[in-house]
């Protein structure tokens, strides 16, 4: 694990094109999806929060939540709105493995912490690539519900 820390960066003009180079590993392609459909999604998103995650000036992920308390089209009846929600999570291949992914789930527990949450839920489709085992490692629970073919999960701030 690396003991770089890393930041997390608005998404702007000058910081755009190296965050759109991002890709994870071929086999989890089906299990997050790109960083243009991220941010091209924010812009209609009026809860969300999107962040370029860096290591000095190296983009190394994406990280996207969902604040509960700014009203959204997005929202389903039966979503919760106790907690802020991590849309996404992708860490760059080349970046994998380094302690990158669990500082951004850091960061998005401080910022549900900043907006007065005191959980922060995700969810992750299953299947033999599945990131839940990390998101389980980070202290998300199984909350037994299933949300469009993705297992939801929980963790307690």
């Amino acid at each position: 694990m690396s003991a770089t820390k890393i930041e997390a960066r608005e998404v702007n003009f000058y910081n755009l094109r190296s965050l759109l180079k991002l890709n994870v590993r071929s086999e989890q392609d089906s299990y997050v999806a790109p960083t243009a459909v991220t941010i091209a999604q924010y812009h209609y998103e009026p809860s969300g929060w999107v962040r370029g995650l860096f290591v000095g000036d190296v983009a190394v992920g994406l990280l996207a939540l969902i604040n509960p308390s700014i009203p959204s089209p997005s929202f389903e009846e039966g979503d919760p709105d106790d907690g802020g929600y991590m849309w996404r999570l992708l860490i760059d291949a080349e970046h994998q493995g380094r302690g990158y992914g669990r500082q951004a789930v850091e960061i998005a527990k401080a910022q549900c912490r900043d907006w007065g949450y005191n959980r922060l839920y995700t969810s992750a489709v299953p299947g033999p690539h599945t990131p839940i085992p990390f998101y389980e490692h980070c202290g998300f629970q199984k909350t037994g519900r299933t949300l469009d073919r993705e297992i939801e999960l929980l963790a307690m701030l």
